[in-house]
């Protein structure tokens, strides 16, 4: 079974397959499922690695604006 930091690292290159022009991208799950994304899916994809960020105690950091 893969750890937590290996499915990350796996999500976030089948994101940067997506966003670089590959149809689309498949990832193993923590159940050991395989999942198939599209390009038109990345908003999915996003919401799994911030829930694989959450587990390893990462945070994403918004930008500030100043006006």
């Amino acid at each position: 079974m893969a750890t937590t930091a290996e499915l990350l690292a796996e999500a976030r290159d089948a994101r940067h397959r997506l966003l670089t022009g590959s149809a689309e991208a498949e990832i193993r799950t923590a159940d050991g499922e395989s999942v198939k994304y599209a390009a038109v899916e990345v908003s999915r994809l996003d919401t799994y690695i911030a829930g694989l960020e959450a587990q390893l105690g990462k945070r994403r950091r918004g930008i500030k604006v100043f006006y």
